[in-house]
């Protein structure tokens, strides 16, 4: 079974401050997450039998995926 992390970029969001990080479900998979506000986002996900690249094709579909790394 493969892992993989994937980073999205999501558009810029005027509510967010680097130094001041506001902890709460991602925008991107509802888990919990350490900056909602945040440009980019990483997450990681199991897609047992697939490659790297169909896992990037999956995220791609809805969000602007910057990476996917098997781990």
């Amino acid at each position: 079974m493969a892992s993989f992390l994937v980073t999205v970029r999501l558009g810029k969001n005027p509510a967010h401050n680097p130094r001041e990080k506001k902890t709460g479900p991602c925008p991107v998979n509802g888990k919990p997450c350490t900056d909602v506000t945040g440009e980019h986002h990483t997450f990681l996900t199991d897609d047992a039998g697939l490659s790297a690249e169909e896992v990037r094709e999956i995220y791609q579909v809805t969000h602007h995926v910057t990476r996917v790394e098997a781990v």
